[in-house]
């Protein structure tokens, strides 16, 4: 990422501070998301990272603040600059109607709206933070454009260049196009809401400025989009006014839902794509079991394929089914999804097929608890090598190491698929 504010080509996320899976009992759990964040090397692919949610500190109303519930604040920073020194934190400003009535009071007195500006900088300063991040949307996108100037103005008064400013935004409502591209360093379009960059650039805010929203969370019953499509969209660009675009920077909503082990997996995937880089992505879950201090055997697995083995996640509990260690899903997700395998008593024995398919090494099948996946080795492999494994008396397989690869489609385009793996005992 440039050092520079404009940010160009920077990959960025958001997490709002949803703890998961069940029996995670804080952020710093050595089950929990945000330590699969860690340990996963998640932050290690991001160029800025937006936290939500903050709120406004109204304790003294003439010096009013920014706040947050976040008991995790310190670690997930600290866990970001260790894995990512370069790496820019914002906090992002929830949109309550309480939050729409607190900045319409501030607003209203010049100097409360300077003493706020001025108090984010030293929240930001003391929580070593980079920059501040407003969720543009309903109500908070009820302020009149005069407000957003006034208030956007004074946040880069008391910024000056130490601290970034970057918005969200879902709608142009309330936006001042002039201090938008004034004040601003990124603008994190909610592309998944729907809304075009031409409505912005239709109110005068600069092309250059706009950034591509991602989203992996699930929608209804199904992930909103995978890394491949995001990709896709992010380097297609946009038009306005006649003229075509690139985006500024894409930004992923987020890393942290109930769907996280695939919002993660997919964000490792999606760096990949953008910074084309080595065309294997590794993986190993062993060091998140090794991390539990509870032990667990795995308990289920679900496989993805296609012609081919094209991803897998698995899950482990303990005996009781209380406490829950999930695995990110690794490999592509243009396969079919096919149904969880239920392993009651772990996992003993594993077999799986190598084999050359469109000129790249991979896995072509794998058997596990009696399941191929796929069904029948395709007849476009070549080259197969059956692989068996079995766990040493009294152990069971308990995780995965390997790594997934994208390889070239036959028809046009490429898809990530599995290319080594081999089991991890305990």
């Amino acid at each position: 990422m440039s050092t520079k504010p404009n940010f160009r080509g920077a990959i960025g996320a958001w997490i709002d501070s949803e703890l998961h899976p069940p029996g995670a009992t804080s952020p710093s759990s050595p089950n929990s998301d945000f330590v699969s964040m860690r340990l996963n090397n998640v932050y290690e692919t991001l160029d800025y990272l937006n936290i939500a949610w903050f709120g406004i500190d109204m304790t003294n109303p003439k010096q009013p603040t920014i706040k947050t519930g976040n008991t995790g604040l310190s670690m997930i920073v600290t866990d970001a600059r260790n894995q990512n020194s370069n790496i820019k934190i914002f906090g992002t400003l929830a949109w309550t109607s309480q939050i729409l009535s607190d900045l319409q009071t501030i607003i209203s007195d010049p100097t409360v709206l300077n003493n706020f500006a001025t108090n984010i900088a030293t929240f930001l300063g003391n929580n070593h933070m980079n920059g501040f991040d407003i969720d543009w949307e309903p109500p908070i996108s009820s302020l009149k454009p005069t407000q957003c100037a006034a208030w956007l103005n004074a946040l880069r008064k008391a910024f000056g260049s130490t601290y970034f400013i970057s918005i969200s935004p879902s709608t142009t409502m309330g936006l001042d196009a002039t201090a938008v591209n004034n004040n601003c360093n990124i603008i994190n379009i909610q592309s998944y809401a729907g809304i075009s960059p031409s409505a912005f650039t239709s109110i005068g805010i600069t092309p250059s400025l706009l950034g591509f929203g991602a989203k992996f969370e699930t929608q209804g019953s199904a992930p909103f989009q995978n890394a491949y499509q995001a990709y896709k969209q992010y380097i297609a660009g946009f038009t306005a006014n006649g003229n075509s675009y690139s985006y500024n920077t894409i930004c992923t909503w987020r890393m942290d839902s109930g769907n996280w082990s695939f919002e993660q997996g997919q964000q490792l995937l999606l760096s990949q794509y953008i910074k084309e880089a080595p065309s294997t992505v590794p993986f190993n879950d062993g060091t998140i079991i090794s991390a539990q201090t509870t032990p667990t055997l795995m308990k289920t697995v679900t496989v993805w394929n296609g012609e081919v083995v094209d991803a897998i996640q698995t899950s482990n509990q303990n005996h009781a089914g209380t406490y829950v260690v999930e695995m990110l899903q690794h490999g592509g997700d243009t396969g079919r999804q096919n149904p969880s395998i239920n392993l009651p008593n772990g996992l003993t024995h594993l077999s799986y097929v190598t084999g050359d398919w469109y000129g790249n090494h991979v896995i072509v099948q794998i058997t596990i608890a009696g399941n191929n996946y796929p069904a029948a080795i395709s007849p476009s492999v070549s080259n197969t090598v059956v692989h068996s494994v079995q766990a040493p008396a009294g152990k069971t397989i308990v995780a995965f190491k390997g790594s997934s690869q994208y390889v070239l489609l036959a028809g046009g385009g490429f898809t990530w698929v599995l290319s080594d793996i081999d089991p991890i005992f305990g």
